[in-house]
């Protein structure tokens, strides 16, 4: 159910984002049309090697088509935040912008107290920006310098934060797509910031299902730890492989105390998720070269009316690695199937 009020426009003719809710399916899907319009910059080698570039010019680090490049701002809206801060063009680290392409806008104006239909299509209303993480033409975050890497994360927690005080939001999430198979379209190092005014499916169940334990994600690090799948740790967060991995090399981040939010997380947790995030890449890197992956984090509603602070939630990061496809059976049926054990995955992870 949408978390603030609705709008109440109706889909028409324009290309205005909608959010449909299938109450048979239990399904939410945006209708975003612009997203049609994105630039796609990584095509497949037709030897089926992996996602290059169409524009591979050897040691270029900045290149004068591409909107994330320095020095190329004038290509993208004006930036939200970056750092740092009063950098000059094309003399910053890092910058956060609007999304041209976007699964939400921002329609404030047309919030209203009336409810509708859940089942009714609604305009969706949110936030959707790019964070872009190098300010040279890098495809891999193993190629940031590591505070550089940390500053992205500072940055994303800022933003974060910023969200949270707004009223009309309830819910928000980074996420990476890298590699053509993850979904990803430009090369340029990017991840993506989503706010949203309801609390998605996932989230939900994931809340409903903590709420059926005292210590759920305390007993989750319990059974990382009886059963081998600790991969690293790094100050006080772990890295996991879970117990049911959709995957092979599946890990998740989190901190080993209560922390619902992690835009509320101190500058020492800040650092060693960077550190984590770079680490566990490389790891992946070396167990399957090239391999593409996507990132999201997994945080509590924001903690106003009708949610309450989760008291024994712990925000995580679930880092996935895109090694085989979604097929006919895990649509079907929400379930998945993985060559690995979680055990066997953990192994290779911290031998790697």
């Amino acid at each position: 159910m949408p978390y603030s009020p609705l709008m109440t426009a109706q889909p028409s003719a324009s290309r205005d984002p909608y959010l449909h809710q299938d109450v048979l399916a239990a399904r939410t899907v945006f209708i975003a049309a612009k997203r049609a319009d994105r630039p796609l910059d990584l095509e497949r080698d037709p030897l089926d090697k992996p996602f290059v570039s169409r524009q591979n010019a050897a040691g270029d680090r900045r290149r004068a088509g591409c909107p994330f490049c320095a020095g190329n701002e004038s290509l993208t809206p004006p930036d939200v935040l970056r750092v740092p801060a009063h950098s000059s063009v094309g003399d910053w680290h890092a910058r956060i912008i609007p999304n041209r392409f976007p699964i939400v806008e921002d329609f404030s104006a047309l919030l209203t107290d009336r409810s509708l239909d859940a089942s009714a299509p609604r305009l969706a209303h949110g936030v959707h920006e790019v964070v872009i993480e190098s300010a040279t033409h890098e495809h891999s975050i193993l190629a940031v310098e590591a505070t550089r890497w940390c500053d992205v994360w500072n940055l994303c927690q800022r933003r974060l934060a910023m969200l949270a005080e707004r009223s009309d939001l309830a819910w928000a999430t980074v996420f990476k797509n890298s590699g053509r198979d993850s979904g990803a379209s430009i090369e340029h190092l990017h991840s993506q910031l989503v706010a949203l005014d309801f609390v998605p499916p996932v989230i939900a169940a994931e809340l409903s299902a903590a709420q059926k334990t005292r210590q759920p994600f305390q007993d989750l690090l319990n059974h990382a730890r009886d059963t081998g799948c600790v991969v690293a740790e790094v100050g006080d967060l772990v890295a996991l492989v879970p117990p049911a991995p959709r995957q092979p090399f599946e890990n998740w981040i989190l901190p080993r105390e209560p922390e619902p939010y992690f835009h509320l997380t101190s500058p020492e947790r800040v650092r060693a998720l960077a550190t984590l995030t770079q680490l566990l890449v490389l790891k992946l890197e070396r167990l399957v070269p090239g391999a593409a992956y996507n990132w999201w984090l997994h945080q509590a509603p924001f903690a106003k009316p009708p949610h309450k602070p989760a008291g024994n939630w712990h925000w995580h990061l679930e880092i996935l690695p895109r090694l085989s496809d979604f097929a006919g059976f895990e649509l079907a049926t929400g379930c998945h199937v993985t060559t690995l054990s979680p055990r066997e995955s953990a192994r290779q992870l911290r031998e790697a």
